[in-house]
């Protein structure tokens, strides 16, 4: 059995024109660890930053709202 998580390659953060919007960008994730990640990451900045919150989010390769994306579930 392999014991060995793999890590993420590209860790970035850019930052989209004003102070308000960024974009964080880890890949590949192990399956799972998005969701993982993203509640952690989401718990967080709606502690710690007085007065804002995550409205959206967009994922390349999605159209539209009701589009499937493999490997992803609502909890």
């Amino acid at each position: 059995m392999n014991m060995q998580m793999q890590m993420p390659e590209k860790i970035q953060v850019e930052e989209l024109g004003s102070p308000y919007h960024s974009r964080f960008v880890l890949a590949p994730l192990e399956e799972g660890y998005g969701v993982t990640i993203g509640n952690a990451f989401r718990r967080v900045l709606v502690s710690s930053i007085p007065g804002a919150a995550i409205v959206g989010v967009k994922l390349s390769e999605v159209l539209h709202e009701f589009q499937t994306v493999p490997g992803v579930v609502e909890d």
